[in-house]
């Protein structure tokens, strides 16, 4: 299994996400698109979208 490395400086803005399995760094547009629908939500793993949605719920019912 082989991993494509990106300079993030041509994705920015980026998200940095720690999640349990580790630290995550992410381009908004990305996450972005797969809230639009344009990406499948597979692409992000289960801890990332629950870190996702946990900080989310934090942020709404503050």
């Amino acid at each position: 299994m082989s991993a494509e490395i990106l300079d993030l400086a041509d994705h920015r803005p980026h998200l940095t996400i720690v999640a349990d399995n580790g630290i995550h760094v992410m381009p908004v547009a990305l996450v972005r698109e797969v809230i639009a629908g344009e990406k499948p939500s597979s692409i992000l793993t289960e801890s990332v979208l629950r870190r996702i949605i946990a900080e989310w719920i934090e942020r709404v019912t503050a």
